[in-house]
């Protein structure tokens, strides 16, 4: 039997074994805790570490691209002194004009060897459309529709001839009696159709003011409208006017050197020197789109 002394040890052992294994399971727990902070912390610090990088990247991005738009704005620039220097020609060729940021190439297109809706007679924009799939009926009656549009004594609201059109078509509007500052509003005309524009858009100016020849252009579209609406010479007799002013449009990409790109396109009115218009130059239109 168990002494008195060997009982109160065995007690005494089993006491700190229960006190031993309760210390282990409340430091298991604790470190259980530490190590799901640990882990939070961790992907704390990456979250702030990917977003720190994400906004720098996309800083640098808004950075090269302010660099391409500045470089292709002083390239469209050069590209106009050149033309007023006789240096360059609108012919389509291209220019490469080195900045300190960023390599830009430049091309420059003669607007006067489109079509321009504004001043074509009915006959040449009647064989345009059917050189871009109108039928015979269709395009006559469509060209009709576009000098309306344009003239200044047709269609004059509210009781012109072709407005009750528009309204039975259910259009909101009725032609405005003024030239066209667009492409696109080519398609509002009555009877246009997206593909005829789609078609049209290439080979059209509302800028030029002038009426091309087949000396003037080297559009094959423009070219067999031409032959087909003035069989006999292929020239409208407003082609021979010599015009004072001429009109470029000018496409310039810059692409900088930390990798943005822009491209900018400026449709620019220019005077011959021996001209009397009171401006050297006169911006006409200006677009970018980045790339």
């Amino acid at each position: 039997m168990q002494t008195e002394r060997e009982i109160r040890g065995t007690q005494t052992f089993l006491a700190i074994a229960a006190m031993d294994r309760k210390a282990l399971a409340n430091s298991g727990f604790a470190l259980v805790i530490v190590l799901w902070w640990l882990a939070l912390l961790v992907l704390l610090l990456t979250q702030i570490t990917s977003a720190s990088r994400t906004e720098v990247t996309i800083a640098g991005n808004i950075r090269a691209s302010a660099v391409a738009e500045a470089e292709a704005d002083g390239a469209v620039n050069e590209a106009i002194f050149q033309v007023l220097a006789h240096r360059w020609e609108a012919n389509g060729a291209p220019h490469l004009v080195r900045g300190a940021q960023a390599l830009t190439e430049v091309r420059i297109d003669d607007e006067g060897k489109k079509i321009d809706p504004n001043v074509t007679p009915v006959v040449l924009m009647t064989a345009l459309l059917r050189v871009c799939g109108a039928t015979p009926r269709t395009a006559e009656r469509l060209a009709l529709a576009i000098v309306e549009w344009r003239s200044l004594d047709a269609l004059q609201a509210p009781g012109s001839e072709k407005a009750p059109q528009y309204r039975l078509a259910r259009y909101g509007y009725i032609p405005p009696n003024k030239r066209f500052v667009s492409k696109d509003e080519l398609g509002l005309v009555l009877g246009m159709t997206p593909e005829l524009l789609a078609c049209l858009s290439p080979h059209i100016s509302v800028y030029s003011l002038s009426v091309p020849s087949l000396q003037m252009t080297d559009d094959e579209v423009v070219r067999r409208a031409l032959i087909e609406a003035y069989p006999d010479d292929a020239t409208h007799p407003l082609a021979a006017l010599v015009r004072e002013v001429s009109v470029i449009r000018v496409a310039a990409v810059a692409h900088a050197a930390a990798g943005g790109a822009f491209r900018r396109i400026a449709v620019v009115r220019v005077a011959p020197e021996a001209s009397e218009a009171d401006f050297a130059y006169k911006i006409l239109a200006w677009e970018d789109a980045a790339d």
